[in-house]
């Protein structure tokens, strides 16, 4: 009906209002770490890191060059002075040989250096070097919220030469691909504040029918690190629902906010708990076939939609993920269906207070 278009119009908006981008001030407790870069497939793996470590305090910044190579104490120096040179916390490069990879990653501060080895085997975009790139950014990440927590893993470095200069790119053909040697001086991901837009599906079991109802769900809103405020519209399909003397046609709108907090951030995973309110908009009309059944006129009825819910989130990329949620939403003020014969009221769908309801939707994390 025209009354769900104009529904569907607001919501999306409304959607589109709260998209409004909101970036934290500049210098927002944010901490530096270099990555020495010496070919393409550093940089990608800089990348997965980045991917892996959007949600801490951290600016990962490439700094192309030679790779930091010789005797473990000039590497060291290296290092120390690759940090001094740019103000860094730590310093991180990488070592290939064969199929091994030689994770590096140096806090000068307190003189700790981690090291690890991970098989990574194929070339960047491959099934199989995909795999061992997303062990190899999990493992920067511990190091990272090692440094993060005041924990640094790795092993002190007892003997501490004084440092070198910092090695320049040497002239003539550069094995580093020209992207780079762009990247901006601080990533989007050491944001505090994020913006996220869902769509998706949902089936709710609302007690009118059997199979309850299912519609489109639309939201949008803003995570900060310790919690997430949506705005959440559903449109549900309209059921008929025939009883033999009457036909009812049932469509239910909502539309609330919801608040939830994470219990669990690990990896690509985000379990969060929470519970919102709103209001639930129920239209519905009535055709009778028996001339003793009065048929009531189509109108909308307002309740209160209020309830707990917990979601888990997979994000596949940087960008997008699946989210999954579970609610029991109150209904407060449902209507009871039914129709007046004889002067008399006689019911026939009275509804559940409690519904419980399930979404997957499509996440969008610009």
């Amino acid at each position: 009906m025209a009354s769900g278009v104009v529904l569907i119009r607001l919501g999306l908006v409304a959607a589109l209002c709260l998209g409004v981008e909101v970036r934290a001030e500049d210098g927002g407790g944010a901490w530096l770490a270099v990555a020495r870069i010496a070919s393409e497939e550093d940089g990608a793996l800089l990348e997965r890191v980045r991917g892996q470590s959007s949600d801490l305090p951290v600016e990962l910044r490439a700094m192309p060059g030679p790779s930091l190579d010789g005797p473990p104490q000039a590497q060291w120096r290296s290092a120390v002075a690759l940090a001094d040179a740019h103000q860094a916390r730590a310093v991180l490069w990488f070592q290939r040989s064969g199929s091994e990879l030689r994770v590096h990653f140096a806090e000068p501060g307190s003189r700790h250096l981690f090291v690890r080895t991970a098989k990574l085997e194929g070339r960047p975009g491959a099934l199989e070097w995909s795999a061992g790139a997303e062990a190899v950014a999990l493992v920067v990440r511990s190091a990272l919220r090692a440094v993060e927590a005041g924990t640094p893993l790795g092993e002190v470095v007892e003997a501490v030469a004084p440092p070198v200069p910092v090695l320049e790119p040497e002239s003539g053909p550069v094995v580093v691909p020209p992207e780079l040697w762009t990247y901006p001086p601080a990533s989007k991901d050491s944001r505090s504040l994020r913006w996220q837009v869902l769509v998706g599906g949902l089936a709710a079991l609302d007690g009118y029918t059997d199979s309850g109802h299912q519609g489109l769900l639309i939201g949008s809103g803003w995570e900060f690190p310790s919690a997430r405020l949506r705005l959440l519209l559903s449109l549900s399909l309209a059921r008929m629902l025939p009883d033999g003397r009457t036909d009812v046609k049932l469509e239910q709108y909502s539309g609330g906010l919801w608040l939830d907090f994470p219990l669990l951030e690990r990896g690509s995973l985000r379990w969060g708990l929470g519970a919102g309110a709103g209001l639930l908009l129920f239209g519905r009309s009535t055709e009778s076939y028996f001339q003793g059944i009065q048929a009531a006129k189509p109108r909308f009825i307002p309740a209160l939609l209020v309830g707990p819910d917990t979601s888990l989130r997979w994000s596949f990329s940087r960008l997008l993920a699946l989210e999954l949620s579970v609610a029991a939403d109150a209904a407060v003020g449902r209507p009871e269906l039914g129709y007046s014969e004889n002067g008399n009221f006689v019911p026939r769908n009275q509804g559940w207070a409690i519904r419980p309801r399930a979404s997957l939707a499509l996440v969008l994390l610009p």
